[in-house]
């Protein structure tokens, strides 16, 4: 599929592969079809990739982990709103982010949607008295007398191939990495309780719109 919206206009032949010329009707019918197909332009616009200075990149907000990422999103204009919430984050600073996100939840809370959960709760109570894989796994060790957490052969091959990064973050830029842990931990508590421990496609996408560090690049 990549490579027709790639290929340059003329290198592809939009005629059908099958055609019914049993008619005359069918084959003015299908000669209508195929003017039409060869009158779309499947080419794609594209432009060289131009690499920002260090001053360009310097004028930049920063965001990301440890607040030290910048310019990634500044190609991905397009994309921007299948990932994150905020616009333009490379021109807008971190208290701008946090003020747009409270205007956003304010903007779509909803009070009868409040009250109809705060009454009728018979779905959250449920919920609530679900317990998830970590609450079942600390009882399980107490009872046994076992660390609270193990790995299985897999999962510790999967952390020997991690590689071993450095950062270098000052006492601040620590704080803000751990708050934005939290969040992104609290988000995915959310979704897990509220679906029972069963993900499913929309699982991402719920931890994305709860976490304000994924969704609108916050620094607490």
């Amino acid at each position: 599929m990549l490579t027709s919206l790639l290929a340059p206009k003329g290198s592809r032949s939009a005629k059908p592969l099958v055609e019914d010329v049993s008619t005359g009707c069918s084959e003015s019918v299908g000669d209508d079809k195929e003017e039409d197909e060869e009158e779309f332009d499947w080419q794609v616009e594209q432009e060289v990739y131009m690499e920002s200075s260090e001053e360009e990149l310097r004028a930049l907000q920063k965001y990301g982990f440890g607040n030290q990422r910048s310019g990634v999103f500044a190609r991905l204009q397009e994309e921007l709103s299948d990932v994150i919430d905020i616009k333009n984050p490379e021109g807008t600073t971190a208290a701008e982010r946090r003020q747009a996100r409270l205007e956003a939840e304010s903007s779509v809370f909803s009070p009868d949607h409040y009250l109809a959960d705060l009454f009728e709760d018979d779905e959250i109570q449920r919920l609530l008295k679900f317990r998830p894989w970590w609450k079942q796994l600390s009882t399980s060790t107490e009872e046994e007398g076992e660390a609270a957490v193990s790995f299985t052969d897999d999962e510790k091959e999967q952390l020997r191939k991690f590689t071993n990064c450095s950062y270098l973050l000052d006492k601040e830029s620590r704080r803000q990495a751990w708050l934005s842990l939290v969040d992104i931990l609290l988000a995915y508590c959310y979704e897990v309780r509220s679906t029972e421990g069963e993900h499913n496609v929309e699982s991402p996408w719920t931890i994305r719109k709860l976490s304000g560090t994924l969704c609108w690049l916050e620094v607490s």
